[in-house]
């Protein structure tokens, strides 16, 4: 059981001490051959936001979940390396400050009704998964205009699991993961 689902981990808040010995990581990889782990109660969400998707013709396919320390370091220095210190800061967390380090979050692929990958971040497809993550306890953590709450630009690809409870007020709302925390007095 994941002790905080709502956990605040951005430019300003790093992975709290100890959480992640606390996950219970599964593999929900499309391919048998690959890996893409995620704490197992977001994994089991995530496996019905997948199905529901699937229904609507739009397939939905993990490409990054879990990372260690390491592994979003490696990220961290090629990004700086390949696209500079302006765009790595708008689109990459620092080690200890990425979501991805503690099991909630997914960055989804998706596809569209011929079944290639979606690669525009206005795509159409996103606009279809978007009023249906609440129903499943997924937020888009990063949407776009609110830069300047989240601490990074617009991915819609990027999904963060917080709890049914959570997700509908976030949605309900409007607001961003930093709003629902502030207005819920919410550590």
């Amino acid at each position: 059981m994941i002790p905080d689902p709502t956990v605040l981990v951005n430019p300003s808040h790093p992975v709290p001490e100890g959480f992640q010995e606390t996950l219970e990581l599964v593999n929900i990889a499309a391919d048998p051959e690959g890996s893409v782990l995620m704490e197992a109660e977001a994994a089991r969400a995530f496996g019905e936001l997948r199905l529901f998707l699937e229904r609507l013709g739009l397939p939905a396919l993990p490409l990054s979940g879990f990372r260690t320390t390491e592994r979003q370091q490696l990220i961290w220095d090629q990004t700086m390396q390949d696209k500079g210190p302006d765009y790595t800061a708008r689109y990459v967390a620092r080690p200890g400050y990425s979501e991805h380090q503690t099991g909630l979050a997914l960055d989804v692929v998706l596809c569209d009704p011929q079944g290639l990958p979606v690669d525009d971040n206005d795509a159409p497809e996103y606009d279809v998964m978007f009023p249906h993550l609440h129903k499943f306890g997924f937020i888009l953590r990063y949407p776009r205009g609110r830069e300047a709450v989240t601490g990074y630009a617009y991915e819609p690809w990027h999904i963060r699991y917080v709890g049914t409870a959570a997700a509908k007020a976030i949605h309900d709302n409007g607001w961003t993961l930093e709003e629902y925390k502030e207005k819920e007095n919410r550590p």
